[in-house]
């Protein structure tokens, strides 16, 4: 190919409709990182990048907003276990696909769950256009999501620690696998900036997550901790449907001066870690956790649940424990409140910036392109 750059195109319906989500914030990055080395696309629903191609579809985002009215809801879970994903996989199916017989690309990525994959596998036995793929979903379901995305045999398939690469490599002993995180833009996540006003007086403690039961972020576990400590306040910071029900939940454990919830734009985010003493965020089976990255990136330790994710990601610059045990949480919090944690949060952080994590990705998108 000489000197011409290859043709990358990343896709993920998501990106920019919404950034509630890891894998639409990774497509957005990556992107953009990929950019200097690259020619590249981001095939999304909506313009979010210099890099975007606009393929109209019905992303997930939309259908959660027909789901508000509840005979749609009704109708519509009657029949799909996740009707979001469903709607946005088949929807964007049939565009991409057509996109992509006319428009020739070196490398594919999609990120976008079975829809992405199905997409990329068509184009693949058409053109023989090669593509990767980064297992979000962790192992999830001990590995059920993973089995699945497996079948599809991506020409290189990615996963974030070595439990995953473990359990690929017995799902699917031929399949390539490579270890590579997700990464955190120190450029925009870092110490120096302005601090979000949040009003809250003493130490913080700050909760970031989407404020919908049944996620598994278990801000219910945070709140209770919090009641057991002295002159703590709790940020949290997200929204959701269920954002009433932890209101009341915090009312009945903690006065009004010491909690807090607030929304803002993902641009805003930097400034509100800044504004807090400590990130915590008891996730059961979280996939991976960029928030933790984004946190220590802007200097604040870590408190979080005791698996084998969460150990890799917080290293020193932070404690895990059994949050299940609201006393144990609660002492954690508070043993992190009350050290100096220097520089190890942002060195912590700096594993995993989005360069590193960027030029990894670029070798095997290398590797793979014919």
């Amino acid at each position: 190919m000489g000197n011409e750059k290859l043709k990358v195109a990343v896709i993920h319906p998501e990106a920019g409709v919404s950034s509630s989500g890891g894998s639409q914030l990774n497509a957005i990055e990556l992107t953009n990182a990929f950019s200097e080395s690259f020619d590249v696309n981001l095939l999304s629903a909506k313009a979010c990048s210099k890099h975007s191609k606009v393929i109209p579809c019905i992303p997930r985002s939309t259908v959660k907003n027909w789901q508000k009215n509840k005979l749609v809801d009704r109708f519509l879970t009657l029949f799909f276990s996740y009707p979001g994903l469903f709607i946005e996989s088949v929807s964007s199916f049939f565009s991409y696909t057509i996109y992509l017989l006319f428009k020739k690309y070196d490398v594919l990525y999609p990120n976008n769950d079975y829809g992405g994959l199905a997409t990329s596998s068509v184009i693949r036995s058409l053109r023989g256009t090669p593509f990767i793929y980064t297992e979000h979903a962790g192992l999830k379901g001990d590995g059920k999501v993973m089995a699945r995305d497996l079948k599809f045999k991506p020409d290189c398939f990615i996963v974030f620690n070595q439990d995953m690469y473990v359990k690929a490599k017995v799902l699917a002993p031929n399949q390539r696998v490579e270890i590579v995180p997700n990464g955190v833009d120190l450029s925009r996540f870092n110490r120096i900036g302005e601090k979000f006003e949040h009003g809250l007086q003493g130490k913080v403690v700050l909760f970031v997550a989407s404020l919908v039961r049944g996620n598994l972020k278990r801000l219910e576990l945070t709140i209770s901790a919090i009641e057991k400590m002295d002159d703590v306040c709790l940020l949290v910071c997200g929204s959701g449907q269920d954002k009433p029900y932890y209101e009341s939940f915090a009312n009945k454990l903690i006065e009004d001066s010491r909690f807090k919830i607030v929304s803002v734009d993902f641009d805003e985010m930097p400034n509100v870690y800044r504004a807090a003493d400590v990130f915590t965020l008891p996730s059961k089976d979280e996939p991976f956790g960029r928030v933790y990255l984004e946190a220590m990136a802007c200097g604040l330790p870590v408190v979080a649940t005791d698996d084998s994710m969460r150990r890799q990601l917080v290293g020193e610059a932070g404690y895990v424990c059994e949050v299940e045990d609201v006393d144990k949480y609660s002492e954690s919090l508070q043993k992190a409140l009350d050290r100096d944690w220097g520089d190890l949060p942002i060195q912590q952080a700096e594993k995993y910036s989005l360069t590193s994590v960027a030029a990894q990705y670029e070798k095997i998108i290398r590797s793979v392109a014919k």
